[in-house]
């Protein structure tokens, strides 16, 4: 970590996910990432051909890193295909660590849009997901 890096809390860790519909790759599906902290910030991108998307990570500065206090951090993942919309991620992150989301696994997700959402919990997050990924 340079210097420039201190006091930054990670408020989206880095994602990498494939999307589905009925077994078939979504290609196209418009993919939009929420996130809010002390400020919104939206980002979007758009499937490929395989149905896959990637987001970088989203950092704020923060005195988090100096001083004990608690953070809740919300996030959403957001997927329009085909006139639909699904919410693939809905997240209460309270951790300013990078990959915190799932107890140090990386954001590496496989996504059923069908699939039905279900909860998922860690000690530093409540998940709701109709997404799957590798566990340790």
């Amino acid at each position: 970590m340079s210097l420039l890096d201190a006091g930054k809390i990670c408020t989206f860790s880095p994602v990498k996910a494939k999307l589905t519909l009925n077994g078939e790759p979504a290609v196209g599906a418009q993919v939009t990432r929420k996130t809010e902290w002390k400020d919104p910030v939206v980002d979007t991108t758009e499937t490929d051909s395989a149905g896959e998307f990637s987001f970088s990570g989203n950092y704020e500065k923060s005195v988090k890193k100096f001083l004990p206090i608690e953070i809740m951090i919300s996030q959403q993942i957001l997927v329009t295909y085909q006139g639909e919309t699904y919410e693939i991620w809905a997240n209460g992150k309270m951790s300013a660590d990078e990959n915190s989301e799932l107890d140090s696994l990386p954001l590496n997700l496989t996504c059923e849009l069908t699939e039905e959402i279900r909860t998922h919990r860690t000690p530093s997050s409540l998940i709701l997901t109709n997404c799957h990924w590798e566990e340790k």
